[in-house]
């Protein structure tokens, strides 16, 4: 899926905002930009050579504007037409975890738009997301794959921004996107994972795969003394049933760091008594 000819590129975007992001006529503009996110993603040319690059500032302004203003939000086709754009920027906000995005957004969404579908579906995924139930996450992601989902009953037509939501979510950028980002949380806790444990939170369907991912997710780590960094793939080995991930200060144990108390109970309890005294 190619990048609608008519969206406009990313300074073309920034130059908006920084002069117009207040003004209604903006809208279709940037409702414009925000499909071109989704096509980027659903498509497989290269995030850094799109002209349509996520932007969490001009989604939000956007979510802003229909606020402002929701009599622009009229019905069209059906459904909702700001409804139906607040769900692909709930969606791009979603691919950001672990930034906070999504709850940043969520503060701007009414709650009957939050509460229908799609949208009820990616809150869903947020919450499994913000609580690291990775491997509950899959399911919820996968329904928003399907276009006809959620559609109210005795619904025939899908609108093009529920299809395009879809075909975003059946891309292999989007689950990769976050299966990276979960990798990556996963490193931060834990230095030895089951390997069964590691796969049903990827949702990877064996060792093969969890080593063809994770040898293309590359960590910092810091060299001798706090020198310069390497990268290394993430994963150390898979051996034995378990996952090993590289060392890092998140995972690791930390020498020397014991907590030591500074001040005794006694110091404590008599600075409170020669308090109340000079009190009385």
């Amino acid at each position: 899926m190619s990048t609608p000819p008519s969206a406009p590129t990313h300074a073309e975007i920034q130059s908006l905002l920084s002069t117009s992001a207040y003004d209604p006529a903006v809208i279709p503009r940037l409702e414009s930009y925000v499909r071109a996110q989704l096509s980027t993603v659903a498509s497989s040319l290269v995030a850094s050579q799109s002209p349509a690059r996520y932007s969490f500032e001009a989604n939000r302004t956007l979510i802003k504007l229909y606020q402002f203003f929701p009599q622009l939000t009229a019905a069209a086709g059906g459904e909702g037409a700001g409804e139906g754009v607040t769900s692909l920027v709930g969606f791009l906000a979603l691919l950001s975890w672990p930034e906070t995005d999504f709850v940043a957004l969520g503060c701007l969404i009414p709650e009957r738009v939050q509460s229908v579908e799609p949208f009820a579906t990616l809150v869903r995924c947020n919450e499994l997301l913000e609580s690291c139930r990775f491997s509950s996450f899959w399911p919820e992601f996968r329904k928003l794959g399907i276009p006809e989902y959620g559609a109210p009953e005795g619904q025939t037509s899908v609108s093009d921004d529920r299809r395009l939501l879809a075909d975003a979510v059946n891309g292999s950028r989007a689950s990769h996107q976050i299966r990276v980002s979960m990798i990556r949380m996963l490193a931060k806790t834990y230095k030895s994972a089951p390997l069964s444990y590691v796969l049903s939170a990827l949702d990877l369907k064996d060792e093969a795969s969890l080593s063809s991912f994770a040898s293309k997710v590359m960590f910092m780590t810091s060299g001798k003394g706090g020198g310069c960094e390497n990268e290394m793939p993430i994963v150390e080995k898979v051996e034995g049933g378990f996952v090993t991930f590289v060392s890092s200060v998140d995972n690791s144990k930390r020498v020397g760091s014991a907590f030591k108390e500074g001040v005794n109970y006694q110091a404590v309890a008599a600075m409170m008594c020669k308090s109340k005294l000079r009190s009385q």
